[in-house]
């Protein structure tokens, strides 16, 4: 969308994508960059028993591989309420839980030592029906119970009478926004013990109180810079990679990237807290 003859166009990116000129973040690189990959949970709900490391760090080109251990700050996250592991610590709550990270030469060694990664689990029965969910014979995910908030709406007259009354309970599927570029980012670690931090996200400056309080850094040190967004549409409020890629990058001493595929980007980013836009709504 222009403007005037000779006046720039609004939207200064758009000539960029239109030719197909444009930086996404999975376009990043930066010289010695090395790659990050996320071991993930195949169970909806399961105890974690153990997690053995020892075959995928001595496979050739990985660098380290990082578990709750190696969270050097908070081990929690979240955009409203902080219940979200970094890596997973005992319980996996649902199925994609990410439990431990690798950093390796190439994506391909890093994937190669992610499935290295040997993970005993103790399988549980998850909790997948809303109004089980709230009995309370039923057992708890989460230590506080399943309730997140209680939101009572008020509209219009409660006393309001119509000629025909439809009432019933009705299920919808998931929805997804799938946008065309997929999760992704850089982490450079930087002279003074923080580090840059290239991502695409929508909340920059939430984002890097999270970080920075689970790494343990001023806010400071911890420098983000908005990456090329290929869509959003309220996808990118929580976090994902952004804790995990700068715990690599901070351990290495080298910058890493890592990038989600489209069924990772699906798989594994169903768990969010309310954001303050959807609270909004909710009233």
């Amino acid at each position: 969308r222009g403007g005037v003859v000779g006046e720039s166009p609004r939207r200064p990116d758009g000539i960029l994508k239109v030719n197909g000129r444009f930086a996404f973040s999975s376009d990043l690189w930066a010289e010695g960059m090395i790659w990050g990959a996320t071991v993930r949970s195949p169970h909806p709900r399961a105890r974690i028993l153990e997690v053995d490391i020892t075959e995928a760090s001595l496979i050739p080109g990985v660098h380290c591989v990082l578990t709750h251990e190696d969270v050097p700050g908070r081990k929690f996250f979240g955009l409203e309420i902080v219940d979200q592991p970094v890596l997973a610590i005992d319980e996996i709550r649902y199925q994609g839980e990410a439990i431990a990270i690798v950093a390796a030469e190439d994506p391909e060694t890093a994937r190669r030592a992610a499935a290295r990664v040997k993970v005993s689990y103790q399988i549980l029965t998850p909790v997948v029906d809303p109004g089980m969910a709230l009995l309370p014979e039923c057992e708890h995910v989460q230590p506080g119970g399943n309730t997140v908030r209680w939101v009572k709406i008020r509209h219009g007259d409660p006393d309001a009478r119509a000629a025909v009354v439809v009432t019933g309970d009705y299920e919808l599927g998931m929805q997804d926004q799938a946008f065309l570029g997929p999760e992704s980012g850089m982490a450079v670690p930087a002279e003074d013990g923080g580090v840059d931090l290239y991502i695409a996200t929508q909340w920059l400056h939430v984002d890097r109180n999270q970080v920075a309080t689970s790494l343990d850094l001023p806010t400071e040190r911890v420098r983000l810079t908005l990456a090329g967004v290929g869509g959003a549409f309220g996808a990118r409020e929580d976090l994902s990679m952004q804790i995990h890629v700068c715990m690599l990058a901070l351990r290495t001493g080298r910058p890493v990237k890592m990038v989600y595929s489209r069924e990772e980007s699906f798989f594994c980013l169903l768990y969010t807290s309310p954001s303050p836009r959807d609270r909004q709504k909710s009233r």
